[in-house]
């Protein structure tokens, strides 16, 4: 799935030898690192992970692969990441969002908006595993209409006051910096007046209340966020002011393209381990997986995990080409999404009354897959953005 022959141009259906050796690294950390116990007892205790894995991701170069060289990464291509973060979703989807709250989310928007003074300082310490981000972007009235943000940033000298409440900012409390979304100019157009902070997480007036969640326990807790009086520098505004929707957009295209990454590692996890229990399990004499029942779903859930991997990869191939692919990637992420969601909810059918116990991973797959289908853009959300690049749905409306 990367570029063709030197001189080709073309999209081959394989992965080069630096990208193999790149997922065998990966496999290799999950196996040592990323033991069944270790990642159900994240589950279990909801704490975070981040001190003790990030360094040893940082020693393998997976946290500096997405850097450009000149801050210290390796300069790795979109269908780089996407190697790492599929084959990391496939040990655990908690530990490759987590990743991603390191390589993507404000690394990516960083790399495109952030002045050289913000590079200098961020990236080098996102190499060394030393910072993940947060995206304070929902609200308790602005979710999928993300737009409608009413957190308020003030112009104060040299700084900006910023007031309001985020809802849903995984891993705010343990995250190195905070990408706060905020309103500066009321009296603009809905996507006009919008502003991108870097935020330090310690800065006084923010105060976080934890909310209990059902799956992703291993990624970090789940916040809501106060922001009351907090001054941050002006030096903090990422990308233009009141023109901070651009790079909102372009965050939240990157994440739906590394979520459907490590969705796509996940589904191929639990179709091998359900494949691997169906050869072994036996009823009326012989192993489940001869029945035509069982078989036949199974075959099913491996159609559906490779269509999810090569809308991925093409997406992932047209970012690399600068070829413009936002419908792409939203089409990747919708099936991807939605795909592990089939996928882990016919695999425990495979497992019987067993796949119902905390004493198989199948629960947890189950009950971590249906975030995807929900945050950072909706399945319904997904579809109307397809639907307009496509000339149908609603009007487009400016700036969306």
């Amino acid at each position: 799935m990367s570029a063709g022959p030197a001189g080709a141009g073309g999209l081959g259906f394989h992965l080069t030898e630096e990208q193999e050796m790149l997922r065998r690294v990966v496999r290799d950390f999950a196996a040592k690192e990323l033991t069944p116990e270790y990642l159900r007892e994240l589950d279990a205790t909801g704490r975070a992970p981040h001190a003790e894995l990030l360094p040893k991701m940082a020693r393998l170069g997976f946290t500096s692969l997405a850097v450009p060289p000149e801050y210290g990464g390796a300069g790795g291509s979109t269908v780089d990441a996407t190697v790492l973060l599929e084959e990391m979703g496939r040990a655990s989807l908690s530990i490759a969002s987590l990743l991603n709250f390191a390589i993507g989310f404000g690394t990516h928007t960083i790399v495109r908006f952030g002045t050289e003074e913000q590079k200098r300082h961020f990236l080098p310490r996102v190499c060394a595993g030393e910072m993940v981000f947060a995206f304070s972007l929902t609200e308790p009235g602005a979710g999928s209409d993300a737009a409608s943000l009413q957190t308020r940033a003030v112009a104060e000298g040299d700084h900006f006051v910023i007031t309001g409440t985020k809802m849903f900012t995984t891993g705010a409390a343990e995250s190195g910096c905070l990408l706060v979304a905020t309103r500066t100019d009321p009296r603009a157009p809905k996507h006009k007046g919008i502003s991108l902070f870097l935020v330090d997480p310690r800065t006084p007036g923010i105060t976080y209340r934890r909310i209990e969640k059902l799956g992703m326990r291993g990624a970090g807790g789940l916040y809501e966020v106060h922001y009351d009086g907090v001054r941050v520098p002006r030096s903090a505004l990422l990308g233009p002011l009141h023109g901070g929707w651009a790079a909102i957009k372009a965050t939240l295209e990157r994440v739906r393209l590394s979520q459907a990454a490590y969705c796509v590692g996940c589904a191929q996890r639990v179709v091998d381990d359900a494949v691997r229990y169906a050869q072994e399990r036996e009823q009326f004499g012989q192993p489940i997986g001869a029945f035509q029942a069982i078989s036949h779903m199974l075959v099913d859930l491996q159609v559906s995990t490779d269509a999810a991997r090569l809308l991925l990869y093409r997406a992932a191939w047209l970012v690399d080409q600068g070829i413009p692919c936002m419908k792409e990637a939203s089409m990747a992420n919708l099936y991807a999404t939605e795909a592990l969601v089939r996928v882990t909810s016919d695999a425990m059918r495979v497992y019987g009354g067993y796949g119902f116990t905390l004493e198989f991973d199948i629960q947890r797959h189950f009950r971590d897959a249906r975030l995807f289908v929900i945050g950072d853009g909706s399945s319904q959300i997904q579809r109307n953005l397809i639907a307009r690049m496509m000339g149908l749905g609603e009007r487009r409306r400016e700036g969306t």
